[in-house]
């Protein structure tokens, strides 16, 4: 590594020493050849972010404005704000809206144990709850015309208040 220093300095004193005996031509076309260069390569990268065809005129200054008022910092972070407020009010309103449904159907629930002929005790036993269950899917209820008739081909042991 300290050979490769050293050999790097050695170098460069002796380019620095010929650099000083060069005629005045050739220091410039170094010279004119170093502004091409410049120029080449600012002009190489200032093309990169633009388009190759520039559109003039007032829509591209009216498009520039709005391009640099939205890269904004403060912009971006308050957009990102609202976003996340957004996000989150909306996550509160589903869970409240699924709250007062679960309250509802506990309600249902309570109201039609309470109202009913049947002790508490049976909507817990799992026998009672598939034999309801299996009873509802097999006599479901028909339209208002024949409600009589499938009232009375219910089993006597099946009781319900409707």
């Amino acid at each position: 590594m300290n050979e490769d220093r050293l050999t790097a300095n050695v170098v460069k004193k002796l380019l620095n020493e010929s650099a000083g005996r060069v005629s005045p031509d050739i220091q410039a076309r170094l010279n004119l050849a170093i502004a091409k260069s410049v120029q080449v390569h600012a002009e190489k990268h200032g093309a990169r972010g633009k388009s190759k065809t520039p559109i003039t005129g007032p829509i591209n200054d009216f498009l520039q404005h709005i391009s640099e008022w939205f890269n904004r910092p403060a912009l971006s972070i308050a957009v990102s704000a609202l976003f996340i407020a957004g996000a989150a009010l909306g996550v509160a309103q589903f869970g409240l809206e699924n709250y007062d449904a679960r309250i509802s159907e506990t309600a249902d629930l309570d109201a039609a144990i309470l109202s009913d002929d049947l002790p508490p005790d049976a909507y817990l036993d799992n026998g009672f709850i598939n034999y309801a269950t299996e009873l509802q899917k097999n006599n479901a209820i028909p339209a208002e015309d024949g409600l009589e008739q499938w009232m009375n081909s219910l089993p006597a042991d099946f009781t319900t208040s409707i």
